[in-house]
């Protein structure tokens, strides 16, 4: 029991040290010389990405609604939000857009139909990152119904 708990606080010491780096490894039989290859290449993630194979995204855990207000304790936790293409949280993006990215916000886009409704919603808020995701697993999480909300450390509040 010593040797476990004693390596469970070494790999939580140790944790924060440990630097990742994304690396896409190759593998091929070949190359042009006839020299098998084993190296890495970094993937740029800095491109941005063809999101239309992403869309639609339906939570069908999640609706446009009234959410009620509530305290959370989830210390670290970086502050996000949910939001849908319905006029309901497109005002709610105009309305706290500044305020969301004063604080690092990032958005989920949990309810979108296209890519004009993703554009919708990005020009809503600009500055701000907002990805299309279903948002089920957050809602059972938080045992939520409605959207839009602002998950903080502290707090969810619509």
């Amino acid at each position: 029991m010593k040797r476990i708990t004693l390596t469970c606080y070494s790999i939580l010491f140790l944790a924060p040290l440990v630097h990742a780096e994304l690396a896409v490894v190759e593998n091929f039989a070949q190359l042009n010389d006839g020299v098998p290859s084993h190296r890495a290449i970094h993937a740029d993630l800095s491109i941005p990405l063809d999101e239309t194979w992403l869309l639609p995204v339906r939570s069908s855990q999640l609706s446009p609604g009234q959410v009620a207000s509530r305290r959370l304790e989830m210390p670290g936790l970086k502050p996000f939000f949910l939001v849908g293409d319905d006029p309901q949280s497109l005002d709610w993006l105009r309305q706290r857009a500044a305020e969301l990215q004063a604080m690092g916000a990032v958005g989920l886009a949990v309810e979108v139909a296209d890519i004009d409704g993703l554009s919708r919603i990005r020009a809503a808020a600009p500055g701000l990152n907002i990805l299309p995701v279903n948002g089920n697993d957050i809602a059972i999480r938080l045992q939520i119904e409605h959207y839009p909300f602002l998950v903080t450390a502290t707090s969810l509040e619509q």
